[in-house]
């Protein structure tokens, strides 16, 4: 639980539009220490979807971006459709949750921000106990921002600790029965500089970092080597812009020519299963994306960039 509220901290000033990944654009990430690695494809462009898979010695995870949104005028909401899996090895035990709803306030007129809220429910599968998030939904006066309540019951729906957080800086888990308090997680500050680096923390500046001995290994979908993302990094928005403009284009022309011979696009990662667990349309790894890295094969990847 405190895994799932602790990302959204950095996202309280990132309400600008992101790039939209191109269909079959994918890209990864192997932790430095060795603890884990990741790997995402664009599996759908209408509505516009990522899946993701990552794995290490203690644990697996695995989920989509599917959402639906809304736009109000002044502001809009994006509601998170699909549901996420978390695996711990070492006590085989199966997790799922849901995510927060997203809204962008003030879109129009006023101080724009984000904020996120709702229930967030959580569940073991393999012991049936179960736990709920709320996320408070953040009032004109403001002094409900960040704060989220919830408890954690056995499978029995006894209470066994109910929960005291604030999504921007700390998670504290409270014995029910000794009322002993144990902070799980706390907030560090942004780095120095992080209103020019669209509020990003020092991790997530470092991931489109690419150097000679990473383009030997990488696929040719990888979105660190999107030449309109890349530009626009270096500063050149005039050189972003045209290549933005060309690979929409070329994105056009492969949608065109796929229709024409009748075909759908394929995706190499990830297949569209159903859940097992929640019976919701889900994108579950294929495998072997590692593998072939290992090798360098990836000659059958689509050219998306060049």
């Amino acid at each position: 639980m405190a895994f799932v509220i602790s990302y959204h901290k950095s996202t309280i000033n990132r309400h600008k539009k992101p790039f939209n990944p191109i269909l079959g654009e994918t890209y990864e990430f192997l932790a430095p220490d060795g603890s884990y690695k990741f790997v995402s494809e664009q599996v759908s462009h209408h509505p516009p979807i990522s899946a993701g898979h990552a794995e290490g010695p203690d644990f697996v995870w695995y989920g989509d971006t599917n959402i639906k949104s809304q736009f109000w005028g002044k502001s809009m909401e994006v509601t998170p459709l699909g549901t996420s899996h978390v695996i711990l090895k070492k006590f085989n035990e199966h997790f799922t949750y849901k995510r927060p709803v997203t809204s962008v306030q003030n879109i129009i007129f006023g101080k724009m921000y984000i904020d996120h809220h709702g229930e967030v429910p959580f569940n073991n599968i393999t012991t049936g106990d179960s736990g709920i998030l709320d996320m408070k939904k953040r009032g004109w006066t403001g002094s409900d921002a960040y704060v989220t309540t919830g408890n954690i019951k056995d499978k029995t729906g006894k209470v066994r600790y109910t929960i005291d957080a604030k999504w921007d800086s700390y998670f504290t888990v409270i014995d029910a029965q000794t009322k002993k308090k144990i902070k799980i997680w706390e907030g560090k500050p942004l780095p120095e500089g992080n209103r020019e680096q669209f509020y990003f923390s020092m991790f997530a500046r470092q991931l489109n970092y690419l150097h000679a001995d990473m383009v030997k290994k990488l696929p040719p979908t990888d979105c660190r080597l999107r030449p309109d993302q890349r530009a626009l990094e270096y500063g050149n928005n005039d050189l972003a812009k045209s290549e933005k403009h060309r690979l929409e284009e070329k994105q056009r022309a492969r949608r065109k020519e796929l229709k024409e011979k009748n075909e759908v696009h394929k995706m190499f990662w990830f297949q569209e299963t159903t859940d097992s667990i929640t019976g919701e349309k889900i994108y579950k790894y294929k495998g072997n994306y590692w593998e072939k890295r290992e090798k360098g094969d990836f000659k059958d990847c689509l050219d998306l960039f060049t």
